[in-house]
């Protein structure tokens, strides 16, 4: 038994020795001043039953390149600081309804805060303390608030209570290094400055940029519940953008754009050479392409535009935390169970995954801003709702975390997307849905369809109060004739619409190894945060276009230099 004993406390020896290792400095100043601003504030405000602090550390490396020549480059490194802070109870608190909390909707609930970024303890709790009595102060205010309109206005539709159990987690990696971490400025700037030379080849072109950014973003978050995570996410982004204008004062832009997790896995300086000598020869063909008019019929949409339209017009709509609230729209939450898609199409989030045959995917993630590890979503299974997006806010039904609590530094958490994947139990061919798409034309008596090939994003609407439509902006549309005329590139088009209405009109999708992956940033109630939308095309019955607005510039009075 002295032995199993003295064997027991070696190990707990070595446990809490690795423990002690697997820290960093500021890891071991947050944990401290948590626990101590806890149990001091819970001496005067007894009902405060939570608190967490969430640290941003990251470091920004970025070159800007315009006609051949260097505009800017910038080297940034900045540690964001939030602390959330819950009085009351699990069952009702003050968050109850985190989207009153700003009173400007889209806007910052606090300031933004930043910590030293010297591991200075005395420096750091004083930050601490400052922006946590902030948050405090805060919290008494909504609490308040919120009682009183429990009070004074019907009980919330929403019968669940204001926070959910989450497993308590431990999690550490080690600060990232090596040399697929470097960045070196100077090579970056001489690469893109020869693509962005491509553009100088023609006079047409109004602006024309090549850009480069490398974030590395290391991640600290701990709660009073005895969670402590820390992690490493890598942005590397590099984007070609042009914009000319047509002659009827219309202006008209292209981009391409590559993510990888390192820079060395980005494109090959050929590679971006020839996607901005792509991007040229595509904008001088929409320079002289027909204006469209208003039109009702048969579209097809690429992988990377119907990418967009379901995280538009789709996703918004699966993000549980929003629909706590009788000011959302609530779309889809007492659909579950029901066909909100056809039978052949399925939708699943998945911050898991890294990449989607090679293409590294910006969405990925382990934990997510709550400190609970991401996991694989079934949204839509075979056409049927089955799940929603969710934070550690429950709705009727779901009453736990998914993982998908996400937020842009200063922001709070709420249900985000991450990598939207949209697959198809009946693919179809490219020249099988071309061909779908000719015979609904003709029995709509159209003489085209449309093919939106790429679109530069969109936004939509999700409140109760606001009109539930959607705006994709395509970039690239052709007409496809039923009479086997060439197709036309055409502009001048916005696809809007009413989520349900187009829901019902899809009717086919392609196969997957034509899927097409779009990787970009969202913009929503907790910040921009990046997301990936992986789709084959899809076939809609019947999609509604309307005029772009352009501007009403004429072209330049003197050539360009």
């Amino acid at each position: 038994m002295k032995h199993l004993k003295k064997l027991y406390a070696l190990i707990l020896l070595l446990f809490v020795g690795f423990s002690l290792q697997a820290e960093d400095t500021l890891l071991r100043i947050l944990k401290d001043e948590l626990q101590y601003q806890f149990t001091q504030m819970q001496r005067t405000q007894p009902d405060l039953y939570y608190m967490d602090f969430h640290v941003t550390d990251q470091r920004v490396y970025s070159v800007t390149t315009s006609f051949g020549a260097t505009n800017q480059t910038s080297r940034t490194h900045v540690r964001n600081f939030v602390p959330m802070l819950r009085i009351g109870n699990k069952d009702f608190d003050n968050q109850i309804d985190p989207r009153q909390t700003a009173t400007i909707p889209g806007q910052r609930a606090v300031r933004l805060s930043s910590l030293p970024l010297e591991n200075d303890p005395l420096a750091i709790r004083q930050a601490i303390w400052n922006e946590t009595f902030i948050r405090y102060q805060r919290a008494i205010s909504d609490l308040q608030r919120v009682t009183d309109e429990s009070r004074l206005q019907l009980e919330m539709s929403d019968t669940m209570p204001s926070f959910s159990e989450a497993p308590v987690v431990v999690h550490f990696e080690e600060m990232l290094t090596g040399p697929e971490f470097e960045f070196d400025m100077e090579e970056w700037a001489e690469r893109m400055r020869r693509v962005s030379a491509v553009f100088l080849q023609h006079e047409e072109f109004i602006t024309a940029t090549a850009n480069v950014n490398f974030r590395i973003r290391r991640t600290y978050y701990v709660n009073t519940e005895g969670t402590s995570v820390v992690q490493n996410l890598t942005y590397a982004n590099a984007g070609i953008n042009a914009m000319l204008r047509a002659e009827d004062g219309m202006e008209l832009p292209l981009s391409a754009r590559f993510f990888a997790f390192v820079p060395g896995d980005l494109p090959s300086e050929e590679e971006m050479i020839a996607a901005a000598e792509d991007v040229a020869r595509r904008l001088l063909i929409m320079r002289t392409a027909p204006l469209v008019s208003p039109f009702t019929g048969p579209a097809l949409l690429s992988g990377a535009a119907s990418g967009v339209f379901f995280h538009e017009i789709f996703g918004h709509r699966i993000e549980g935390q929003k629909m706590k609230s009788d000011r959302d729209g609530q779309t889809f939450k007492r659909m579950v169970g029901e066909y909100v898609l056809p039978p052949t199409l399925s939708v699943f989030d998945d911050p898991t995954m890294r990449q989607y045959r090679g293409q590294d995917l910006n969405g990925f993630y382990v934990f997510d801003d709550q400190g609970v590890r991401g996991e694989r979503v079934t949204v839509v299974e075979n056409g049927i709702l089955r799940n929603f997006l969710m934070t550690r806010t429950p709705i009727d039904g779901f009453d736990r975390s998914t993982g998908h609590g996400r937020a842009e530094m200063g922001f709070d958490p709420d249900s985000r997307q991450s990598n939207l994947i949209i697959s198809t139990s009946d693919p179809k061919s490219d020249e099988e849905l071309r061909r779908l798409l000719i015979e609904e034309a003709i029995a709509q008596g159209r003489e085209f369809g449309y093919f939106f090939k790429t679109v530069s994003g969109g936004f939509t609407q999700t409140g109760a109060r606001a009109i539930n439509a959607f705006n994709v902006t395509p970039l690239e549309v052709y007409r496809i004739y039923v009479d086997g005329r060439p197709d036309v590139m055409v502009r001048g088009v916005d696809l809007i619409g009413t989520p349900l209405s187009m829901f019902s009109r899809i009717t086919y999708a392609g196969k997957p190894e034509t899927a097409e992956v779009f990787i970009g940033n969202c913009g929503a109630g907790s910040g921009w945060v990046p997301v990936t939308a992986v789709s084959p095309t899809i076939l809609v019955r019947q999609v509604e276009v309307q005029s772009k607005a352009r501007t009403m510039d004429r072209e330049p009075i003197l050539p360009r230099p």
